[in-house]
């Protein structure tokens, strides 16, 4: 309990003037607390004692147990919208790690047409995100902004993904045309997914730190997914001995429980409501701040109105109307690139390494096991240490840091210990082993590149929420665009050869992630953007709690 510096106990009719009664600040980007537990007067002696304000100054109670929340989010709907990826993380889970082997090792599709049906998917999608963003900017029906496009995006993904693993009874041209022409449309809803429940994050709340809660949540599903995925392909793996049946198994089964995560969402997450709670709520708070009980608070938000003022310091600091104002913004380019390659690194690693376990590491298929459990095993030990830190260390690494430059530094120094020794292993039964080591280490950097760079993207936009699918498409447009082209090369000419495997697995991670590094750097120094904005406040806001607690 906060307590006054001069003693009380001994005179009760002493007079209390305002400025020696402390308060504290609790939870500033969620909510506001006074932390004093006397509501009515000061203890003394076990017994409550009023409290005699001076006539000198203006007369102010203290803050009565006030929580003032910036958003209308409830247990349900945060876990609502932490599951409303879900299913695209299912389906890209299954695709980006097992779609070329299955295609190529089961369908017996030419290298080529294997890289044609990752490069139709990635194109399609790539061309059709943006658009899609900015229809859903400007879309606005009796459910929301977002949740249409969410729920037709659902019913394109789930059809057309269980299409491609079922294994019909196709042939030549035919069989080449369905695995081209289906992956474009599975891209087409999973974009439709991705744009909504990514762009809706800045409609529900306007607390930075919520956001970052939210996407945090978010990507910690996405690692479950992912470790969903493996765990039950281990399983399958293990006990099915028929390929085809195998990966039948494993679509079904993960499609419907990607429409039950869907469904959930759609039910959990009230767009309308939490948008307009959240105008509402930030309302209040803001006007709350203004009241001098949080000046220092209250300051900070003007600071932060400042650098949206200011066009040479902020992305958010014009009020963008239409889409195309975005792209005068140096930001929306730097910020893009970084996001792009942070997307390049994971999704490469996924599409790639079970090739480098085939033709670099040999663990290769047998009579027991037709595919190799290590296919299974290896990434699954990488994305069980991914969740573990998303959902749990990310945070605190976070509040560590308190920037998002020196997080970025710090996942491509873990991409480096965990990538570069993969360019020395081989199938030497004495050395593969190390690939159980680095595999996860690896990981664990890209899930830190991932965390942040997600998150960069909501800095970008800020308050700006009109326009904010736009934004994620065009990123997506980028990130697809990329991994189209660098998958369909490597796939069409380089996933048999075990130099390039190596290579390609050991170096791609941490360049990628040096390079996003480098760009955030440049767009920090060149616009001292939000990011540095948010350091600053952190600072203040922990320097103020510390003050205010002694």
């Amino acid at each position: 309990m906060d307590t006054t510096s001069t003693d009380l106990g001994d005179d009760p009719n002493q007079k209390l003037i305002h400025q020696n009664y402390n308060y504290s600040v609790i939870g500033i980007g969620n909510s506001i607390k006074d932390d004093d537990t006397s509501n009515s007067g000061i203890s003394i002696s076990g017994k409550s004692q009023p409290i005699e304000w001076t006539t000198d100054i203006p007369q102010q109670a203290p803050t009565q147990d006030v929580n003032i929340q910036r958003d209308g989010l409830t247990a349900t709907s945060i876990w609502g919208y932490a599951v409303g990826h879900f299913d695209n993380d299912l389906v890209a889970g299954l695709g980006f790690t097992y779609q070329l082997y299955y295609l190529q090792e089961i369908v017996k599709l030419s290298q080529v047409n294997s890289g044609f049906t990752i490069l139709s998917g990635q194109i399609t999608d790539g061309l059709t995100t943006p658009l899609i963003g900015m229809a859903s900017d400007s879309c606005n029906t009796r459910i929301g902004k977002r949740a249409p496009w969410y729920i037709v995006g659902t019913f394109l993904v789930i059809p057309s993904f269980i299409g491609i693993f079922v294994y019909p009874p196709l042939e030549g041209d035919a069989q080449i045309a369905y695995y081209i022409i289906l992956p474009a449309v599975l891209n087409v809803g999973w974009a439709f997914v991705q744009i909504s429940n990514m762009s809706v994050v800045n409609s529900l709340s306007a607390s930075t730190q919520r956001r970052d809660r939210l996407i945090s949540l978010r990507n910690g599903f996405s690692y479950l997914a992912n470790t969903l995925v493996l765990v039950s392909a281990l399983i399958v793996f293990s006990t099915v001995k028929d390929q085809i049946l195998q990966f039948r198994i494993l679509c079904l089964m993960l499609g419907g429980l990607g429409f039950c995560t869907s469904l959930y969402y759609v039910l959990a997450v009230r767009e309308p409501f939490l948008t307009a709670e959240a105008k509402r709520l930030q309302k209040q708070y803001l006007q709350y701040t203004k009241t001098g009980e949080l000046k220092e608070t209250r300051e900070l938000e003007e600071e932060e109105e400042e650098i949206d003022r200011n066009p040479r310091t902020s992305s958010m600091s014009q009020k963008i109307t239409v889409w195309y104002q975005w792209l005068s913004e140096g930001q929306f380019y730097i910020y893009g690139m970084a996001y792009m390659l942070v997307r390049v690194a994971v999704n490469v690693t996924m599409s790639v390494q079970p090739f480098y376990l085939i033709n670099v590491t040999g663990f290769i298929k047998t009579e027991e096991n037709p595919t190799p459990l290590q296919l299974a095993l290896v990434p699954l030990i990488s994305f069980i240490t991914q969740s573990i830190f998303s959902l749990f260390f990310y945070k605190k690494m976070m509040e560590r840091f308190q920037n998002r430059q020196a997080v970025l530094l710090a996942s491509v120094i873990v991409l480096a210990l965990g990538s570069i020794p993969l360019i020395i292993l081989d199938d030497d039964e004495n050395v593969r082993w190390l690939v159980y080591l680095l595999s996860p280490i690896q990981g664990l950097g890209l899930a830190i590149c991932l965390n942040t760079a997600t998150s960069l993207i909501s800095d970008v936009i800020g308050k700006s929420e009109s326009n904010s699918a736009f934004v994620y498409g065009a990123y997506g447009f980028f990130d697809k665009v990329a991994n189209g082209v660098g998958i369909f090369f490597i796939t069409a000419y380089l996933n048999k050869d075990p130099t390039a495997l190596r290579f390609i697995v050991g170096l791609t991670p941490p360049l990628c992630g040096l390079f996003a590094y480098l760009a955030c750097m440049v767009g920090h120094r060149k616009y001292a953007n939000r990011l540095a904005a948010l350091s600053m406040h952190n600072v203040k806001r922990k320097k103020s709690k510390s003050i205010n607690k002694k």
